[in-house]
């Protein structure tokens, strides 16, 4: 079957074609047609509608060094329309397949030179604003190198700069106080999940310029890899990591501090203040100078897509919004920072009401109710999809007109559910540290189920993987509006039940005392098969690349984006070759992140809590982003 399709992806030689300045390289993409019918034609058609686990065939993208494709071309630019590029396809298609070629889109590109742009004002303060950043690091360095050995060092807004003091706060391990040691486990939970994210964004080049395309679809049929399909799950785990942090830190604040009218205004404000910086950096970068990068035959589709939205629509990205708006392609993952965002507003407006009321069930529930709804109305009267499924054709162009993706996967609303599950989470643990231990010892026979959480996940995504992506017709709408509805929640118990019973240390009940402190645990091989499980998850190894993984999170796709456009040709697509691009991708990721955080977005949480000297300290160790 596949020896009689054309490839789905061609390639003349990019380099060698624009040697000559008067050559032009342009990736064409072009649906096959026929004027009668056609065998070959019908067998593509038929074989393409299975959409969930194969490429479209019927639309392809070639590209053509004009001057070896096209005899007629003479090196007039007025000649590389579509007119002419289809004519030139023709020619071949219909000698080799019996078909003919209908243009959708064409790209063409000159040597480097006729390509120069000139710089903008954009550019210019773009350019400015990344200028004083350094500066201020520089500066900062400097003073705290002088001033190093004197007791008191005044200028704390040049110390807030230092890479020195910032570097330190990033590598400790040790010195993070009470609440960092009973909440380490968060900290390999963002670890784990960041490289999952990462594992899943990874395949999209594969998908647009990928060689062996046959390969890339037996993967979809691969059991092993049916539990991975369901990656796009395990971000709820992420909402209520968020949820559970912000209950807690509310009601540590409550019990210390007055609410005032600007309480609520203030909070919001510095939670955008502490997003923001490293989000504006990387947002003005690809609305600006990432485009006088702009080589490679991939470009348009893959890099320039991004830049021409963000220089477009960037200030729905700065205002958190850009999660409601259709063909968002400007740094198109940060869905998830807007909704995080929307639901923190959300949960702090739920917290004030909260302290008023004796029991927060009489509001958690209604809202956990309608948060469980809301995705299974979205699928039944829209007709969507159970999940966001990742489609081989909707990976290929980053979700732009996936439905599922636009209307339930990426809003803040439909992910509600698992948002609330964090705070009630919070609220439980809060209760239960208020309890006596001896009142709690029943809970300590449960301690077993600790250990299922991670396979009854594994086994449910397995489920989500196999059954959806199976040869098979779509299943009917109650199936998927089933699903939609339990499939966040289900995550969403999981993920707060394993956090819980890792923070209260419920096998032990040892509930207060500081879990870096207690190395009774591991004294002994015995304890150490017994808490094997608290071990690798409490190992101070996570904390670094822990506290890494908001900047990790957004630097990867960029990097992405930027390979894919300056690529010339097609890539392998063989498993050892992912593989090998998922290592390089992530240890990239966490290098580029490295002066991210030491320069943008450490110094400006330190200034955050120089102008909140009135915040208690007992939440500045926790974060609440990813």
């Amino acid at each position: 079957m596949y020896d009689r399709m054309p490839p789905l992806h061609k390639m003349d030689n990019y380099e060698g074609c624009l040697e000559n300045s008067t050559n032009r390289y342009c990736l064409v993409h072009f649906t096959l047609v026929s004027e009668e019918p056609n065998d070959l034609l019908c067998m593509i058609q038929e074989y393409s509608m299975k959409e969930t686990t194969r490429l479209n065939y019927t639309y392809l993208r070639y590209g053509l060094c004009l001057k070896h494709k096209c005899d007629n071309y003479k090196g007039d630019k007025s000649i590389t329309s579509r007119d002419h590029l289809g004519a030139c396809l023709n020619d071949t298609f219909l000698k080799n397949y019996g078909l003919k070629t209908m243009i959708t889109d064409v790209t063409c590109n000159a040597v480097q030179h006729e390509r120069l742009m000139n710089f903008d004002m954009g550019d210019v303060g773009v350019a400015s604003a990344l200028f004083l950043i350094v500066a201020l690091n520089i500066i900062g360095s400097i003073y705290d190198a002088c001033t190093i050995n004197e007791k008191h060092q005044d200028q704390k807004f040049l110390l807030c700069f230092s890479i020195r003091h910032n570097w330190k706060r990033l590598s400790s391990c040790t010195d993070a106080g009470d609440e960092m040691s009973r909440f380490q486990i968060l900290y390999s939970i963002r670890s784990l999940i960041i490289i999952g994210v990462i594992s899943s964004h990874v395949l999209l080049p594969f998908l647009l310029i990928g060689k062996e395309t046959k390969g890339m679809e037996d993967a979809y049929l691969n059991p092993i890899q049916a539990m991975f399909l369901s990656g796009p799950l395990l971000i709820q785990t992420y909402f209520v990591m968020s949820g559970f942090l912000l209950a807690y830190k509310m009601q540590i604040h409550f019990k210390r501090n007055n609410v005032n009218l600007f309480f609520l205004p203030r909070l919001i404000f510095f939670r955008w203040l502490r997003l923001t910086p490293p989000y504006a950096v990387l947002l003005a970068f690809m609305a600006t100078w990432l485009r006088f990068f702009k080589t490679g035959p991939f470009w348009e589709i893959s890099a320039g897509v991004e830049v021409a939205d963000c220089r477009n629509r960037w200030w729905f990205n700065v205002l958190y919004i850009n999660n409601y708006i259709y063909h968002s392609q400007c740094m198109p993952h940060s869905w998830y920072i807007a909704a995080d965002m929307q639901l923190y507003v959300l949960g702090a407006v739920l917290c004030l009401i909260l302290r008023y009321i004796k029991r927060p069930t009489r509001i958690l529930l209604p809202l956990f109710l309608v948060g469980l709804l809301v995705p299974a109305v979205h699928t039944y009267l829209q007709d969507l999809d159970p999940m966001l499924l990742l489609k081989p054709t909707g990976c290929g162009t980053f979700f732009d007109s996936d439905k599922t993706y636009n209307e339930v996967y990426k809003r803040g609303h439909t992910n509600m559910v698992s948002f609330i599950i964090g705070l009630s989470t919070g609220y439980i643990l809060m209760n239960i540290w208020k309890a006596k231990v001896e009142s709690i010892k029943r809970y300590k026979k449960y301690f077993f189920l600790l250990w299922f959480i991670i396979p009854i996940g594994a086994v449910f995504m397995y489920i989500g993987g196999s059954v959806f992506y199976r040869d098979a017709p779509r299943d009917s709408i109650y199936v998927r509006t089933m699903f939609a509805m339990i499939s966040r929640p289900f995550m969403g118990f999981l993920a707060g039940f394993f956090m819980l019973g890792m923070i209260l240390k419920i096998e032990s009940l040892k509930i207060k005392e500081d879990i870096l402190k207690d190395r009774s645990i591991i004294r002994t091989w015995r304890h150490r098969a017994k808490d094997f499980l608290r071990v690798i998850m409490n190992w101070d190894g996570w904390m670094i690349p822990g506290k890494l993984s908001y900047c990790v999170y957004l630097i990867h796709f960029p990097i992405i984006r930027i390979t894919t456009s300056v690529i010339t040709t097609l890539i392998p697509s063989s498993p050892l070759y992912i593989i090998a691009a998922l290592i390089v991708l992530t240890v990239v990721s966490f290098i580029l992140a490295v002066p991210i955080s030491l320069m943008v977005e450490i110094p400006f949480i330190r200034l955050i809590k120089e102008f909140s000297k009135k915040t208690p300290k007992s939440g500045d160790g926790i974060n609440t982003r990813l």
